[in-house]
């Protein structure tokens, strides 16, 4: 099979669960709102600003960089980040916590008071059990380790759906968009399950959004290749030279030639660290440990 038969059937198979569907579906403000409702059933929300989809978040020049897959406000600016998450990267906690940084720095104007922030809700539409105890929901707030029924309202909570679970715990509504997401029939026939079928029905008739995903499958697919090239390269020459020296110092020298090795490939530092974080296994600090000791060899 090649390449451009390999992206034709991604997109065959493509339902809500994957990140270019997801977007365009809830592009429509009408379709998210009724999402959002679904999820928080307890606010009475009456419209949503035009939902912004793939945000780009750069709070700093220096600063780790990112995106929303869907951000939008609504009529009392409370913020909303909904997020498409197939792969468990072990780090979810940690992501939802840089989410909430985000919209906490989008809420507070300059020389703004404290009090004046809005609620920020952080929300992971999860392929996988986030937390393994087999809940469909799971919601975070803040409360005192001292006191654990005082709730602290600083107006952030981060949400968790379990798609994989079958426990029917949730409301209807969003049973229907679980049972979509892991492509599961519901059984039910439901006006705002029929709207989203419809809409996913709609993007995945769209031409135009067809050959942007195409385009973006092939890129992945050229971007993986050269990677994988790269790595094998420099990890061919890293360890060559790093199993010598890691035996003569105290330090896993094997990795820092590993990074040597991919710098020399001009591979970016992200992609680096993105390699030692997903492929060896470490954490983020000591990939980047291992990119700068490199840099400094």
């Amino acid at each position: 099979m090649n390449r451009i038969e390999r992206a034709a059937r991604a997109w065959a198979r493509a339902g809500l669960e994957n990140d270019f569907v997801f977007s365009k579906v809830m592009s429509d403000p009408a379709i998210c709102l009724a999402v959002i409702r679904s999820i928080l059933p307890d606010l009475t929300i009456r419209r949503l600003v035009l939902p912004k989809t793939q945000q780009e978040v750069n709070p700093t020049s220096d600063a780790k960089g990112g995106h929303f897959d869907i951000y939008t406000t609504d009529e009392h600016d409370n913020r909303y980040d909904i997020e498409m998450q197939v792969a468990d990267h072990h780090n979810l906690a940690q992501r939802v916590r840089y989410y909430q940084a985000m919209n906490a720095l989008d809420a507070y104007d300059k020389g703004a008071n404290y009090h004046d922030a809005n609620n920020s809700y952080v929300i992971f539409i999860c392929c996988f059990d986030p937390f393994k105890l087999g809940a469909q929901f799971y919601s975070v707030n803040k409360r005192l380790n001292e006191f654990p029924d005082y709730r602290v309202l600083d107006g952030a909570t981060d949400i968790y759906l379990n798609a994989t679970s079958t426990r029917h715990e949730v409301p209807s509504r969003l049973q229907t968009l679980l049972d979509l997401v892991a492509h599961r029939d519901s059984g039910q026939a439901d006006e705002f399950g029929i709207k989203l079928k419809e809409k996913i029905a709609a993007v995945k008739h769209n031409k135009e959004w067809r050959a942007d995903f195409m385009r973006l499958s092939l890129y992945e697919m050229d971007h993986e290749y050269e990677l994988k090239e790269a790595t094998d390269k420099g990890v061919k020459k890293g360890v060559k030279k790093g199993v010598k020296l890691g035996q003569s110092q105290g330090i896993n020298m094997t990795l820092v030639q590993m990074a040597d090795g991919l710098i020399r490939q001009s591979l970016s530092e992200e992609q680096i660290i993105s390699f030692f974080t997903n492929v060896m296994k470490v954490s983020r600090e000591q990939a980047k440990g291992y990119y700068q000791q490199a840099l400094r060899n």
